[in-house]
């Protein structure tokens, strides 16, 4: 039985030669589908309505994890899992990043997690970066690395704050300057990276920080910093955020 197909593109990783990844609003309801290699190009794929037109007939039933295969008689896309799998309830932040709340703490924290396997050696990066600036009014408090396998870190939430822009510069400048002082290179400075709070920076999203003992590519970062904060792109996250004082 094949149902209505009311389908929005909400997210995708994909590469041509790889399995790929989609998050997809169908019928009102998130579903989250993975597609096996060779089947379709990137661009059929990420073209959210080109998608909508290709994939195969939807599983009827309660389900929210899809794989897209090729069936091995007749060569035809199919649905060779359709399943329903346990996340936990929280409020999206932005892309992997949501508010909890957790026995463990008082206040709500903000987790987040690896999506995809991929994603895990970022997340262990970002893990020893915090380990480096605690206690160096640099970051949010670095609450915990968890599971499930080494795919989830726990920060704390930094409420009533904004992000940053050109008037908070020397503020910035000011954090920056503490953690390259600790020999590491941000690697990602945007203004989405910045959150605003007391007339105080609080740097975050470290996981493309790494230890760097050149000079030069220190300064660059930090010379960069004004261009970012000017900046008027969402690239680095503000395409996904609510502006309501998140913590990352």
């Amino acid at each position: 039985m094949q149902i209505q197909r009311n389908i929005t593109l909400l997210q995708a990783e994909a590469d041509n030669g790889y399995e790929c990844y989609f998050r997809l609003l169908i019928n009102g309801s998130v579903r989250y589908i993975t597609i096996d290699q060779g089947i379709w190009s990137t661009d059929d794929m990420c073209f959210g309505p080109s998608l909508a037109t290709i994939l195969p007939d939807l599983p009827t039933g309660n389900w929210n994890d899809g794989l897209v295969s090729k069936h091995s008689e007749t060569g035809e896309p199919y649905f060779a899992r359709a399943t329903r799998t346990s996340f936990p309830g929280s409020r999206r932040l932005r892309t992997g990043v949501y508010e909890v709340k957790c026995p463990q703490f008082e206040e709500l924290v903000a987790v987040k997690f690896a999506r995809f396997d991929w994603e895990i050696r970022y997340m262990e990066g970002e893990t020893a970066a915090y380990r480096f600036i605690e206690g160096y009014d640099i970051g949010p408090r670095f609450l915990g690395h968890l599971t499930e396998d080494s795919r989830v870190i726990v920060m704390e939430r930094i409420a009533n704050a904004r992000h940053a822009g050109p008037r908070d510069l020397d503020i910035c400048q000011q954090t920056l300057v503490r953690l390259h002082a600790l020999g590491i290179r941000h690697g990602d400075v945007n203004r989405f990276n910045f959150l605003i709070r007391d007339e105080k920076a609080i740097l975050f999203d470290l996981d493309t920080a790494r230890k760097c003992d050149d000079p030069k590519l220190l300064a660059e970062e930090l010379r960069n910093l004004q261009e970012a904060l000017e900046s008027s792109s969402d690239k680095g996250g503000g395409g996904y955020l609510s502006y309501d004082a998140v913590g990352f």
